[in-house]
């Protein structure tokens, strides 16, 4: 199978609310929790690229909490912030050297 790296930052990115309250601290988790369910078993990419954007999120959210923010806005998630995790959660086992093959041969 052919991954399409930013057809899948836009498709994960589109599952988003356009903004996280964020005196709400489990609602991106629970909104992750939620499409990872709903992912079946099988789709690795998806999975991947539903927990690497919740990672990304995780870190604006890190960012807003010390700037005084009380909102994060998903839609500011950045497709090299995703693609770095994806490398990341890629790299992070030898289960995954097939799939980190075939992204790093995509576009």
């Amino acid at each position: 199978m052919t991954i399409n790296k930013s057809a899948l930052f836009e498709a994960t990115k589109a599952l988003w609310p356009a903004t996280l309250n964020l005196f709400d601290p489990n609602a991106a988790l629970r909104i992750y929790r939620k499409y990872e369910d709903a992912i079946p078993p099988d789709d690795d990419w998806r999975h991947l690229g539903v927990w690497s954007f919740h990672q990304a999120l995780s870190a604006h959210e890190k960012r807003a909490h010390a700037n005084g923010l009380s909102i994060v806005r998903p839609a500011d998630i950045t497709f090299v912030e995703f693609d770095a995790w994806m490398r990341f959660n890629l790299n992070g086992d030898d289960c995954w050297s097939e799939r980190r093959a075939e992204y790093e041969k995509a576009d």
